[in-house]
């Protein structure tokens, strides 16, 4: 993952969206960052389980599972099994939050205020 200059900035003016999430998650996977835009705004509105959202999309299943199971994997979503519905997962915040305090105490960097 990479956060350029712009979308920090963006972040700082509370200015980020979804797309601005999905560039940072598939920065040169072009459709599976589409793929994982339609998926996230899917599940903003409540959990579903991926078929559901590939047929009322008509988007690519192997490219839209895919796009999932990255997303599962970095905490942005989970599902209790491999057919169950999906939803928006707190474990990505909470592991930013914790990787930030071991970073700034291993490289002993002061928090900006």
């Amino acid at each position: 993952m990479e956060i350029t200059t712009y979308q920090g900035e963006k972040i700082n003016l509370g200015e980020f969206s979804l797309e601005d999430l999905t560039q940072v998650i598939f920065p040169k996977q072009k459709k599976m960052r589409e793929v994982g835009l339609i998926v996230l705004k899917e599940l903003s509105e409540g959990q579903k389980t991926i078929s559901e959202i590939v047929e009322k999309h008509k988007l690519p299943r192997g490219t839209t599972y895919d796009a999932a199971n990255a997303m599962q994997r970095l905490g942005i979503v989970n599902r209790e099994g491999k057919y169950a519905p999906v939803r928006i997962s707190g474990k990505f915040a909470l592991s930013l939050e914790r990787l930030a305090l071991w970073y700034r105490g291993h490289f002993s960097i002061k928090k900006r205020r």
